[in-house]
């Protein structure tokens, strides 16, 4: 099993930044992973990713520099076993609210003692070293993260990033606006006050944070302030990117006929 680059990084407090994946291509995937950011997250809770284009993009994935990491559909042990099973080297376990339920994710990605993942590593086994070398740093070297998206788990931060094993949390702005109330106002000062008690909280306990930065101001942002794991783009926005920068282009030499 090789070392978790990612995880490394933020142990040594230095920022991972990385991209999410929506489009359920291998030639896309692949593509992404020759960027060689610190990180690629799958999105399977958001994307119509299932299980078997879910392996076929990891596979594609194979020879990338970056940590693998796939956000889960739902906070389950065998959704999470499975994910993790086919290869990921993280998980980003979304839908925690409170201390127990980010227990629970956690103890998915740990095997026994420390966990309860069900053994059966079938894709991951066959990788770097083969199944005893799984089996002896799977534990040490999968990262465990939880999305930080509800009110609820802003009420109870601190209980939540005192669990044991986990290696860092990842704001959702979007989805905590809306569970605030303001689905119409995703930037209401509300929202930016709950982010900022996740980010006192992390300093705190010393658990990296991490977030969604959906513009080049924010992600300047939150790296001046500290913000050690962050998304800065994805495979549709570098998409749209690209096709407004064309349609710029295609006016301009409209205009100059």
């Amino acid at each position: 099993m090789r070392e978790n680059r990612t995880k490394r990084q933020l142990s040594e407090d230095r920022p991972a930044f990385g991209v999410s994946l929506t489009i359920p291509d291998v030639f896309v995937a692949e593509t992404i992973g020759a960027g060689g950011f610190d990180f690629v997250m799958i999105d399977t809770e958001h994307a119509p990713i299932p299980i078997d284009a879910l392996q076929a993009m990891l596979v594609a994935l194979r020879a990338s520099r970056s940590t693998l990491f796939v956000r889960s559909p739902a906070n389950d042990t065998a959704l999470i076993g499975q994910i993790l099973d086919l290869g990921a080297e993280g998980v980003i376990v979304p839908g925690v609210r409170n201390a127990t339920e980010c227990a629970a994710a956690v103890a998915a990605t740990r095997y026994p003692p420390a966990g309860v993942r069900g053994f059966g590593p079938r894709r991951a086994a066959r990788l770097d070293g083969g199944r005893a070398e799984y089996i002896a740093r799977a534990d040490e070297e999968i990262a465990a993260f939880v999305m930080i998206e509800h009110a609820d788990a802003v009420a109870d931060i601190d209980a939540i990033l005192k669990t044991p094993g986990l290696d860092g949390i990842m704001v959702g702005p979007a989805d905590l606006a809306v569970s605030m109330g303001h689905l119409h106002d995703l930037d209401h000062p509300g929202v930016r006050a709950a982010i900022d008690r996740v980010f006192a909280a992390c300093e705190r306990h010393s658990v990296p944070f991490g977030i969604f930065a959906p513009s080049e101001q924010a992600a300047r942002l939150w790296v001046r302030r500290g913000a050690r794991f962050m998304a800065v783009g994805g495979d549709v926005q570098f998409l749209s990117q690209g096709i407004a920068h064309t349609k710029t282009l295609v006016a301009s030499l409209n205009d100059s006929d």
